[in-house]
């Protein structure tokens, strides 16, 4: 077995199996210590909850979006991009096909190129930004630069390999690698957020609609 099915078949195992296990492991942790202690002021507030969930989800929906354009702007493409390629990109589509024999609709070349450079250019924002805003700068930890750069690496492999530009074996040796150390890093990092933030919106939107009687967005 060569490096590539190695990193293709057990590797790509083992990441799959530690990424499910590490969501499920963070979600019932966070449902069974998260229990909130009784108190005089309930805060629950379904429809606080749900327009912070809202607001939340819409582009420039919250003042802190509207502040932040730029940011804003980067932002929601990174993580479209970030979502959508790794499950419609034709090349991992025709990887399923031959493993699994699924086959769905891929994402046209073009988009997934604009959509590839936009999250590498938005990593290499992000990056800079951690050193040049002061208040950013000031509660930046090593973890939070290595994984934009672990992000970066990953799409910017793919997209060498995809256009087979460069030593084509190793790209997309790196590729793999890199989105398998992505995979497992997401239940034990910030990056899980994608897993709570639903949750976090809806607490905080109760919170500040019940009990601050103001808006959290």
């Amino acid at each position: 077995m060569d490096v590539y099915e190695l990193v293709r078949g057990p590797f790509a195992w083992v990441a799959l199996i530690i990424f499910v296990a590490g969501c499920l492991f963070r979600l019932i942790s966070a449902l069974a210590t998260g229990k909130k202690e009784p108190s005089l002021y309930p805060s629950t507030s379904f429809r606080g909850a749900v327009r912070s969930i809202l607001h939340g989800l819409i582009p420039f929906g919250s003042t802190s979006m509207r502040r932040q354009p730029l940011f804003t702007f980067l932002t929601i493409g990174f993580h479209l991009g970030v979502i959508i390629l790794p499950l419609f990109l034709l090349a991992h589509i025709v990887l399923w096909y031959e493993s699994w024999q699924i086959l769905w609709w891929s994402l046209p070349d073009l988009l997934a190129d604009i959509m590839s450079i936009w999250v590498i250019l938005a990593c290499i924002f992000f990056m800079v930004r951690r050193w040049v805003v002061p208040e950013v700068k000031m509660v930046t930890r090593p973890a939070d630069v290595l994984l934009p750069v672990i992000i970066l690496l990953t799409f910017l492999t793919g997209f060498l390999s995809y256009h087979q530009w460069g030593p084509y074996r190793p790209i997309l040796i790196t590729h793999v690698l890199a989105g398998e150390v992505l995979l497992i890093a997401i239940p034990f990092s910030k990056l899980g957020h994608m897993l709570f933030v639903i949750f976090s919106r809806a607490y905080m939107g109760a919170e500040f609609g019940k009990v601050l009687k103001a808006r959290e967005w």
